[in-house]
């Protein structure tokens, strides 16, 4: 296998002092200067619509930035949304990921992976069956591979202050060259949105999954749109916390379809047809939150700030992406209603 380094993530690593050693996060940056240097930095987020799902995928990632990270004989991991088996926005729309994957071959990689863990409960091959996931990833020819059987390495960054013991990370992460993530736009009933950096939560360990939850009182299921209880900014952070040790080289982010309400599974539907690619985190969901709040959703999201939602302002913190909108470049094709969406990201 081939373990050059690359710019999108290893020399992240590099630059904010994180190394891999034992299976640990170890050394990384002070606080400050992580979130110094974030805030120098000018992000492209491609939003774009098309005649056909290929066109647009192929349009926001060019608007974006492109895929030229990936070099020859290189490994790709793709990680789609695929919780459940549901249809998409449920999950990632397989047509979005058979798109993505004829674009990654282009670049010649050795190997391309689609993977995944599922709700701990369930068995992550069977719901990628169901969600068309499967089809999608064989008929463009890349590896299909469930992360439930997977060995887990333990990874304790120093500013993963709601997790002093770690977390457990799938080891397939550390592994291949370059990470690209497909999350879709919707929002969650316990997490209030899930997109880029929610989407991370497949490559945790089950284990680790109920710890975060239990902030919440479990997976108990709670009454659509009920608000979260004292512990959700402990939950959120979290959550925020696992992009300290996993760092995608792109999002690309399904909007074909959304939910504005409930989620993950269910709720009401919208059908934007848009995709949304970003090299950065932070940038990356904010977008998503404006595409939400242009739709109308849930008050938890509708009526508060983008950028003081706990999982944003607390990713921002710690580094993980940039930390105002004066930082991102919004760049639209065929979305006439780019100017409106951006006005939702303050």
């Amino acid at each position: 296998m081939n373990h050059k380094t690359d710019l999108s993530r290893r020399d992240f690593l590099k630059a904010t002092g994180i190394t891999f050693g034992a299976g640990a996060l170890v050394g990384i940056a002070p606080l400050a200067k992580v979130t110094n240097a974030a805030k120098k930095t000018q992000v492209p987020v491609g939003i774009a619509r098309g005649e056909t799902v290929g066109s647009a995928v192929g349009k926001a990632i060019e608007l974006a930035g492109g895929m030229d990270f990936i070099q020859p004989g290189q490994t790709v991991l793709i990680k789609p949304n695929v919780n459940s088996g549901d249809a998409y926005p449920a999950s990632t729309n397989p047509e979005v990921l058979y798109e993505v994957i004829k674009l990654v071959w282009e670049h010649d990689p050795k190997r391309v992976i689609v993977g995944d863990r599922s709700m701990y409960r369930r068995n992550t091959m069977e719901e990628m069956k169901r969600a068309g996931i499967d089809q999608a990833a064989l008929e463009a020819k890349a590896e299909l591979m469930a992360f439930d059987d997977m060995k887990w390495n333990l990874m304790n960054p120093a500013n993963s202050v709601n997790w002093p013991n770690g977390y457990h990370v799938a080891e397939i992460i550390s592994q291949v060259d370059h990470m690209i993530n497909i999350p879709v736009i919707k929002t969650h009933r316990l997490a209030r949105f899930t997109m880029s950096i929610k989407n991370y939560v497949g490559i945790i360990h089950g284990d680790d999954r109920i710890i975060f939850h239990n902030k919440l009182g479990g997976f108990g299921r709670r009454k659509r749109g009920q608000q979260q209880n004292a512990d959700y900014p402990a939950f959120a952070k979290m959550i925020a916390e696992f992009g300290l040790a996993i760092k995608p080289a792109l999002n690309i982010m399904d909007g074909t379809k959304a939910f504005v309400s409930d989620g993950p599974s269910r709720g009401d539907l919208v059908e934007p047809k848009l995709i949304v690619a970003s090299r950065d985190n932070i940038a990356t969901d904010v977008t998503g939150l404006g595409i939400l709040k242009h739709y109308g959703t849930e008050e938890r999201i509708q009526d508060i700030s983008v950028w003081q939602q706990p999982i944003i302002a607390h990713g921002i913190e710690i580094g993980l992406g940039i930390s105002d909108l004066s930082q991102i470049i919004l760049k639209g094709e065929k979305v006439p209603e780019l100017e409106q969406i951006r006005k939702q990201m303050i």
